[in-house]
């Protein structure tokens, strides 16, 4: 556990914009390493990745920031699909329910999707900021905190119209491991990967409608394991997290969002399918 433990340390460092958040990433590799949880190979492809984004960074010539950063997003969809040799991600949950109507699923603690997390801010160095957009910051207006509230209220309930889910008010003793994963090491790095850097991105090129509905799509095809509900689901909660990203210009905002509706899905509806 001390491994996961460093690790939520450097996430939080980089949410609180510290500058000293590779110390804690160093240590948690080192951690890794020591209790096996990254053989030699897998922390060669980790450490790998890393560094083509930070040298990625530092470039200038436009073909060799294109080639790095296509190769960074390479690396990236190998982490979050968990390809790579070397890298054991903890086993945490094996086979729960949340309640009797709910599919059994197996939970694990993972080192590799959260790295993409560095490798971002080190190829994107103001990904967190934001302020290489020259975005306005601002408060959730009554209006947004309105629809920001019933998209969560209101896409639960499609889900349930869709066949989706099903009823099923619960809290497991496990809520809290769930929980903190899913904050920590599973909305942080899908927040910055979609809303930080892809939509982020397309805001430089394209109007933010345009913007928001794109990287809403790919998150919901990132969710393709569930099926074609799932990604449509998937791809309108997308909207909502980065409608709360465009208005606030604050990832953590975004981050909370995304973490309130997976705890309401556990909490009030089937999870993750029924049987």
């Amino acid at each position: 556990m001390l491994v996961w433990l460093l690790l939520a340390i450097s996430i939080g460092c980089v949410l609180a914009k510290k500058s000293y958040w590779q110390l804690p990433l160093i240590l948690t590799l080192v951690a890794a390493m020591t209790f096996n949880v990254l053989t030699p190979i897998g922390a060669t492809i980790i450490i790998s990745g890393l560094a083509i984004a930070y040298f990625t960074a530092q470039q200038h010539n436009k073909v060799l920031i294109y080639v790095g950063h296509s190769a960074v997003i390479l690396w990236i969809i190998g982490l979050v699909l968990h390809l790579y040799p070397g890298i054991n991600n903890l086993l945490v949950l094996d086979q729960v329910a949340s309640g009797p109507l709910s599919r059994p699923f197996t939970l694990y603690f993972n080192i590799d999707k959260p790295m993409l997390i560095f490798a971002l801010l080190l190829l994107v160095p103001n990904i967190i900021s934001n302020n290489q957009y020259n975005w306005r910051s601002f408060s959730l207006s009554r209006y947004q905190k309105s629809i920001i509230c019933g998209g969560l209220i209101t896409l639960p309930l499609l889900a349930w119209a869709l066949n989706l889910v099903q009823p099923e008010l619960t809290l497991p003793s496990w809520w809290w491991i769930f929980a903190m994963n899913n904050l920590i090491f599973t909305c942080v790095a899908e927040e910055v990967l979609f809303r930080g850097y892809i939509q982020g991105f397309l805001f430089k090129k394209l109007a933010p409608p345009a913007a928001i509905i794109i990287a809403s799509g790919l998150f919901g095809l990132a969710h393709f394991g569930g099926g074609p509900l799932f990604i449509i689901i998937a791809t309108l909660a997308g909207i909502l997290y980065g409608l709360s990203y465009y208005w606030t210009r604050k990832i953590t905002i975004a981050i909370v969002v995304h973490f309130v509706f997976n705890l309401l899905h556990l909490v009030f509806f089937t999870y993750p399918l029924p049987l």
